[in-house]
């Protein structure tokens, strides 16, 4: 008559540790989501209808996606893998990042500067443009005046004035180019 005592004593400790182990549950105990903090941009000079950006790009001056605005005659673009697009008008146009896609072609813009890796940039025709860093890419139609600091970047556009280049395999190419001055190894400019 042991036995039927020693079954239920097991099945009664097995109840028990059963109902001490914890129920597992596919769902986190808490989710955390980050927000960043909201601060209204400045007022634009340039209605907000110049511009547009594509889905997921972000810049200092408008931090919510789908704005980016000139401020104070400066629109700074920064970030990673963003593709970003401007026609409105500025004075300044700053590009920080690496893998940014940046469509400027429609803009009236005086100087871009750009700084970083991978950069795409198409311009129509700007006063001065200053690049540094490494293998960008820029499409233009007029740029006045033309810094490339850095290797592996590549200037094309219909017209060129001066041109400075400091840096190893950069190719500046223009149908009109004007003076050149250079340092570096295996430039080519023409």
């Amino acid at each position: 008559m042991r036995t039927p005592a020693v079954v239920m004593g097991a099945i009664a400790l097995v109840a028990m540790l059963a109902s001490c182990t914890p129920a597992s549950s596919d769902q986190p105990d808490r989710i955390v989501r980050p927000t960043a903090p909201r601060t209204a941009p400045a007022p634009s000079p340039v209605s907000p209808t110049t511009s547009d950006v594509s889905p997921g790009a972000t810049a200092p001056a408008a931090p919510e996606a789908g704005e980016v605005s000139c401020v104070d005659g400066v629109l700074t673009i920064r970030g990673n893998d963003l593709d970003v697009s401007f026609a409105g008008e500025c004075d300044l146009v700053r590009i920080e990042g690496t893998a940014l896609d940046v469509d400027l072609e429609r803009a009236r813009i005086g100087r871009v500067v750009a700084s970083g890796d991978r950069l795409e940039i198409d311009l129509g025709s700007v006063d001065s443009l200053e690049v540094t860093g490494q293998s960008a890419d820029v499409d233009a139609v007029v740029v006045g005046a033309l810094a490339v600091a850095g290797d592996r970047n590549t200037v094309e556009a219909d017209e060129v004035g001066a041109v400075s280049v400091s840096g190893n395999d950069n190719r500046v190419e223009a149908d009109r180019l004007g003076a050149v001055t250079q340092s570096g190894d295996r430039n080519a400019i023409g």
